[in-house]
């Protein structure tokens, strides 16, 4: 990746995220460092922190808005008669959990709702992600990302679509750039 890819990418981001902007800004009118592999300044560390916990608590935030608990996936899915059966899908690698505290939140992408079940191949597409990253959180991250590679569509998008092939390939290839 050349530095001004980057550097567009810093600036398309930063319209859209005042912390980042603020971040930037901060960074640009503090000091030059002289060896960038260097211990940063501690003001420099602090709003470093402070923006990815706000960050980190955005996300959680975000993904309990767009998630089901299992007793809603229970009422859901005419298939699962009780949290058990959500276990089990979960441990046969048919459904994806995230455990955030003591809860555990089942993102809704994964669900036609009109079915009245989870979206076809949506195995295949949990595999795929498997073989990417370990933690739910960054699978579920990894599957709504709009993707430039699928025309601004996400994993998630591809496959309610029924496009599992491509759902697949796309999970996949988030692998290849890591």
């Amino acid at each position: 990746m050349t530095l001004s890819v980057v550097l567009d990418r810093l600036r398309e981001r930063a319209e859209s995220d005042p912390a980042l902007l603020e971040t930037l800004q901060h960074l640009v009118d503090s000091e030059p460092v002289v060896d960038p592999f260097g211990t940063p300044a501690e003001d420099v560390t602090e709003l470093a922190r402070t923006l990815n916990e706000q960050r980190q608590a955005d996300r959680l935030s975000q993904l309990r808005a767009r998630s089901l608990t299992s007793g809603q996936v229970v009422e859901m899915v005419p298939s699962i008669s009780d949290r058990k059966g959500v276990d089990r899908r979960r441990a046969r690698g048919t459904l994806l959990g995230i455990r955030i505290g003591n809860q555990m939140l089942h993102p809704s992408w994964q669900f036609d709702p009109r079915r009245g079940d989870t979206l076809a191949g949506l195995r295949r597409v949990l595999a795929a992600l498997a073989e990417v990253v370990s933690d739910g959180l960054d699978a579920d991250a990894i599957a709504i990302m709009p993707r430039a590679e699928a025309d601004g569509a996400s994993v998630a998008d591809l496959l309610a679509d029924g496009h599992i092939d491509a759902a697949v390939a796309l999970a996949q290839l988030a692998g290849d750039q890591s």
